[in-house]
This record gives structure tokens, sequence and C-alpha cells, in this order.
């Protein structure tokens, strides 16, 4: 059964997502990794908790070790980009070929981070969150 995931923060970015956090209809968190390009976009996934990601945004985990050792083990999927919409299905196999695994190393460091502040009236708040939920940015 095919899955239709929305994204919800995009990690990295070169010429189409390379990295991305996405959530599927029940809520089910995944980060994805861009591991062809050629013809159409293909992704490898697996689930995530809150705590693994803090741990990854954090730059205290890499993203080989993440794949490597999925939280689920042995849990990995399939995500497909078709007519503008990204779906999801289970991996065939219990481990990932090397070269669908990212190079050891990668980290996302907190410091490299973006960091905006802006004021908005109360009236405008709503569409500032829906702002924050599609382009990942933190609000406080």
């Amino acid at each position: 059964m095919s899955n239709e995931l929305r994204i919800d923060k995009i990690l990295d970015f070169y010429d189409e997502p390379q990295l991305f956090i996405a959530r599927d209809k029940f809520g089910a968190q995944y980060i994805c990794l861009l591991y062809a390009d050629d013809h159409e976009l293909k992704y490898t996934a697996i689930k995530i908790s809150n705590d693994k990601l803090s741990d990854f945004l954090s730059g205290k985990v890499d993203l080989r070790q993440l794949f490597v050792s999925p939280e689920l083990k042995g849990e990995y999927y399939d995500v497909s980009y078709e007519n503008g919409h990204l779906y999801i299905t289970p991996f065939e196999g219990d481990a990932l070929p090397e070269d669908r695994l990212p190079e050891t190393g990668y980290t996302l460091d907190a410091d490299t981070q973006e960091s905006i502040t802006v004021h908005l009236p109360v009236k405008d708040h709503g569409l500032f969150t829906e702002l924050v939920r599609k382009f990942g940015w933190v609000c406080m």
C-alpha cells in the first residue's frame, strides 16, 4: 500500500531536496535521504523519533549512524516523487546497500543554522505559524 508524505522541513537542498523530514497521514515522522536523481527522485527513509531527530539536528549523531541503526531495526522505506507528490513504500530487504547509505561524518551543526527574529501582530499569528510549518522554522 502506498502512502503519501508531506515535507515538514528541508535540511539540505542542492537543486532538489537532498535531506528532509516528512510525515505520513498518520503523523509518523521520517527522515528521507536522496539516493538517485537521474530519471526521477528516489529517497531512502527511516522512521525517526523526536529525540533522535534532536540528536541529529544538534550534531550529536551523524546521518550514517541513523541509517545504519534505525530505531526500528531493519525498517527502511523507499520514497518516490511522482506528479508533484511523495509516496512511501516498505523497502524490500533487511539492510540497505552501501550505495544508499550516507557518508560517515555528515552532521548538522546548530551553530550553522540561520536565526531570524520576526515580530508580528497577534492577528497574523496563524499565517506565520503556517509558514513556519512549511519552511521548518522554529517559532518561539
